[in-house]
């Protein structure tokens, strides 16, 4: 358990340390993610918070200067089912949230439940990659 201490305490600093424009959007939408798909794992990556499931990277939490952007790795694939994201990325797409707006929970809560639902379709069946 000494890893999840670890990653947690990273965690909390990395809330710690952002911008204070950008903390409270961040928190919003973190909380809102984690309401929706509990079970994500979660790490910093560049800068940014990382949430995933089963060792894949799903969605990440990255602030920029007066905005913070939800970055949703599979989100090609749920454009058919939330309507067009932004970004041209081949399977990557993005949600802006800025700083001086209050975050869409409702949104944030259906783009996260639908990102987990498509990584679970997508996972192959036998539980290993191949």
């Amino acid at each position: 358990m000494r890893k999840a201490q670890q990653t947690r305490s990273l965690v909390a600093a990395w809330f710690d340390f952002l911008p204070p424009a950008e903390m409270p959007v961040a928190l919003a939408i973190h909380k809102a993610i984690r309401a929706a798909v509990g079970e994500l794992g979660e790490t910093i990556r560049q800068g940014n918070l990382l949430l995933s499931m089963n060792g894949e990277p799903l969605l990440a939490i990255a602030p920029a200067r007066n905005e913070v952007r939800l970055l949703v790795f599979n989100g090609s694939d749920l454009e058919a089912v939330l309507g067009p994201l932004e970004g041209v990325g081949r399977r990557q797409r993005h949600l802006v949230f800025p700083s001086a707006v209050p975050v869409d929970l409702a949104r944030v809560e259906r783009v996260a439940r639908a990102s987990a639902e498509a990584a679970l379709r997508h996972r192959p069946a036998s539980g290993h990659h191949p």
